[in-house]
C-alpha cells in the first residue's frame, strides 16, 4: 500500500507544492510585518497632527465676536478633533486586530510525521501552512481595513482643518 502511494506522486512534485506553499506564508508574514509598520507610524503621525492642533487651539483667539462666526468656528474645530481622535482609535484597533498564527512545531517536528513517507509528509506540511494562510488572511483583511478607514478619517480631519485655517487667516487679514 505504502508503494502505491509513492507511485501516485509524480517525482518532484511534493517539493513543488511544500516550497510554494512555504513561499507564500512567507510572502503573508511580509505582508503582516508590513502592515504593522506602516500602521505604527501613521499612528505616530496623526499623533504629531493631534498634537500640532492642540496647540493651534490653544493658541487661537477669536478674531470676530459674532455668534455665526462662533458657531462656524467650534463646529470646524470639534469636526477637526473628532476626526483625530476617530482615526487614533481606528489604527489602535488595527494594532490589536487578532493574533497572527504560525505553523505549530510541536505538530510538524514529530514523531508521527517522521515515520510516515516523504512524500506524504511534504504534502501535510505544505496543508499546514495553506491553513495557516487562510486563518491569518482574514485577521490581516480586518487589520487592513481598520487601517484604511483610520487613514480616510485622518485625512478628512487635515482636510478640514486645512481649509479652517486658510478661512481662518483669510478672516483674519480680512475683518
Amino acid at each position: 500500500m505504502g508503494e502505491e502511494r509513492e507511485e501516485s506522486f509524480i517525482d518532484g512534485s511534493c517539493d513543488v507544492i511544500l516550497d510554494t506553499a512555504k513561499a507564500v506564508y512567507d510572502e503573508e508574514i511580509d505582508r503582516f510585518k508590513q502592515t504593522e509598520a506602516k500602521t505604527n507610524i501613521t499612528l505616530a503621525f496623526v499623533g504629531v497632527l493631534f498634537g500640532a492642533y492642540l496647540t493651534y487651539l490653544s493658541a487661537f483667539k477669536l478674531p470676530i465676536k459674532e455668534i455665526s462666526y462662533l458657531v462656524y468656528t467650534v463646529l470646524f474645530k470639534a469636526a477637526v478633533f473628532t476626526c483625530y481622535i476617530t482615526s487614533i482609535f481606528y489604527f489602535l484597533k488595527a494594532i490589536n486586530t487578532g493574533k497572527y498564527e504560525q505553523v505549530n512545531l510541536d505538530e510538524v517536528a514529530s514523531e508521527s510525521y517522521a515515520k510516515q513517507d516523504a512524500e506524504i509528509t511534504k504534502l501535510r506540511i505544505a496543508f499546514s501552512y495553506r491553513d495557516i494562510v487562510s486563518r491569518n488572511r482574514d485577521v490581516l483583511e480586518r487589520k487592513l481595513k481598520s487601517y484604511r478607514i483610520g487613514l480616510y478619517i485622518m485625512t478628512c480631519g487635515f482636510i478640514a482643518f486645512a481649509i479652517h485655517f486658510l478661512i481662518e487667516e483669510v478672516i483674519r487679514h480680512v475683518g
